[in-house]
């Protein structure tokens, strides 16, 4: 695409030409063909943009979505954590102390997450605790929380004394990204669904919110049968995305065949690595990016596939921080069966 400077000098040369008249640049002539050539440069700007928008490497945002329709697929929406708060008294009371739908409570962190009970409940008389079915305030992966980690009350009855989550909160996941939704668009092309197929059978798993990943795998329960394995980016897929997308198969797919939907089982792999630091960096910063990365290394795996310790070399390398590494000998390259998936093991990362 030509600059603006470029046009500019290309309508001038060729308007001397023709004229044999050189032009003042502070002449009626020169500002003229400056604001024509501006007007011609952010057209140029504004159809190489349109360009970009018309293919799915290049396309973001709402165009992006339009090329996901044409394909049958949608961009997936932020989704809220899900879990249980336990609320605590001391001793028990002589009435029932109620605690209402939209109760808040929240993480003892600089930054807060925020949980809200989904359900009524009380402590009846004589007992002293209770525990209700919650959700993250706010979508997204950000309320997928530890166990014993909500433990201020924002708003609870004033008799009330303590609370926390028996159970981690998960199920969370963020909004699509354009990159993430940019691959199941490509996929979509390479792995064509015919109805029938495995590509199928994974393409509407991929359609329910919650399931990020997927792997169909036929005849493992005998002919005519299809076993679909699922998780989220960093776990189990909550029961109700299995049991929407149960019912969704059980509509869509082909006759006499039973198809039948699970979480994958998670394999645990340990990372145990002596990291040689670049200088300037805190043995607690390389330490968190280490984590940091090989929990997103090991979440972006898909189910069923092999790990391999070059490519987490790789991942490592380029978080900048880190001079060298050397893996502990336990550590493998690894396969796993398609009803499987890689799950954060134990982190043993030492700084020398």
């Amino acid at each position: 695409m030509e600059t603006y400077e470029e046009i500019y000098n290309r309508m001038k040369d060729k308007y001397e030409r023709e004229s044999e008249t050189l032009i003042d640049e502070k002449g009626d002539i020169a500002i003229r063909l400056k604001v024509l050539a501006g007007e011609i440069y952010n057209a140029q700007v504004n159809f190489e943009w349109l360009k970009n928008q018309m293919f799915a490497d290049t396309a973001s945002g709402e165009f992006l979505d339009y090329l996901a329709l044409q394909r049958g697929l949608s961009r997936k929406q932020a989704v809220k954590a899900q879990g249980e708060i336990t609320f605590f008294i001391s001793q028990p009371t002589d009435h029932n102390i109620i605690i209402p739908v939209g109760t808040v409570a929240a993480t003892d962190d600089s930054t807060p997450v925020r949980f809200v009970t989904t359900e009524e409940g009380e402590i009846t008389a004589g007992n002293t605790l209770i525990s209700l079915y919650a959700e993250a305030e706010i979508p997204g992966r950000s309320g997928n929380v530890l166990q014993k980690t909500v433990t201020v009350g924002v708003s609870v009855p004033t008799e009330i004394e303590t609370l926390s989550n028996p159970v981690a909160f998960n199920g969370g996941e963020d909004e699509e990204t354009d990159n993430e939704l940019r691959e199941r668009i490509k996929s979509s092309f390479i792995n064509q669904s015919n109805g029938t197929n495995k590509a199928y059978y994974e393409k509407l798993a991929l359609s329910v919110e919650g399931i990020t990943k997927a792997s169909a795998v036929a005849k493992i329960r005998g002919a005519g049968t299809v076993n679909l394995y699922v998780s989220s980016n960093n776990g189990n897929a909550d029961s109700s995305a299995i049991q929407k997308l149960q019912a969704l198969v059980n509509e869509e797919r082909e006759l006499n065949v039973d198809v039948a939907v699970y979480n994958a089982t998670a394999e645990n792999y340990d990372f145990i690595v002596r990291i040689t630091p670049k200088s300037g960096y805190s043995e607690t910063e390389v330490k968190s990016q280490c984590k940091t990365t090989f929990e997103k290394f090991i979440n972006s795996l898909p189910i069923g596939s092999k790990l391999y310790l070059s490519a987490l070399g790789k991942a490592l390398m380029e978080t900048e921080c880190v001079e060298n590494y050397e893996f502990d000998t336990s550590m493998q390259n690894m396969e796993i069966a398609a009803s499987q998936r890689f799950a954060v093991g134990t982190v043993e990362i030492t700084v020398v």
